[in-house]
């Protein structure tokens, strides 16, 4: 918060108006919220507006959101897209799921275990695709479609399961397993809509989100902690 005061001090704090953001739940709540502070100082006429949606930026109207983190770059649409950082995913289960169904492979891809997959409409995500990549054979006993509760399920020892590190690593009940092998990055984009690139509010906005990944991508590339790792 500090470094994001500091980086902000000296701007116009005259800059006014409403500003819509898009993004996915992992980015909100682990990056977006926590520093969204340190912007509304700097700039307290902004108006600021979050969704938090899985779904591609470029299906969501132009008159709901101006500017977005998202995961998927659109396909379609009058965008000015950027590739500002990444975001790293990991292969995680709990601490008594190991104890009693320990992975025991020490190349890909990994066998015989409970998996707790993606459901429609959230199918298209990265994180399915990696699960297959890294598992097989195993038993998708359990069908999820939000974060949140993909967490709760490892949690709760249903078995191997995808999520981004930034948010895995800080859950003590959850181990990373074979960090060497299983890991996946994937770029985190910002997409601002072309009507409203030129938008001083927009491009304070769109400054402020490069920031936070940027000084975040430790921990959003699965180095905040070393710990709590299967090798």
């Amino acid at each position: 918060m500090r470094e994001l005061e500091g980086s902000f001090c000296g701007q116009d704090g005259r800059v006014s108006g409403a500003v819509r953001i898009i993004t996915v739940d992992t980015l909100a709540h682990h990056l977006l919220m926590p520093n969204l502070p340190a912007l509304q100082e700097a700039y307290p006429d902004l108006s600021l507006g979050v969704s938090v949606n899985a779904t591609s930026f470029a299906q969501i109207p132009q008159r709901e959101t101006d500017i977005g983190l998202r995961l998927c770059r659109p396909e379609q649409g009058n965008y000015v897209v950027r590739r500002i950082g990444t975001i790293a995913f990991g292969l995680y289960a709990s601490k008594a799921y190991l104890e009693s169904h320990p992975v025991r492979e020490n190349k890909l891809p990994i066998t015989g275990h409970r998996l707790i997959t993606w459901g429609d409409p959230l199918s298209f995500l990265v994180v399915p695709k990696t699960l297959r990549s890294w598992v097989k054979s195993g038993i998708a006993n359990l069908t999820v479609d939000t974060m949140q509760a993909q967490v709760l399920a490892m949690k709760a020892g249903n078995g191997l399961g995808v999520l981004p590190c930034i948010l895995a690593d800080t859950e003590d009940e959850l181990v990373r397993v074979k960090p060497d092998l299983c890991r996946q990055e994937e770029a985190i984009w910002l997409v601002v809509h072309e009507g409203v690139r030129d938008t001083k509010r927009i491009r304070v906005v769109g400054d402020f989100l490069e920031t936070i990944v940027k000084q975040g991508q430790r921990a959003l590339s699965g180095r905040f902690s070393e710990q709590l790792q299967v090798k």
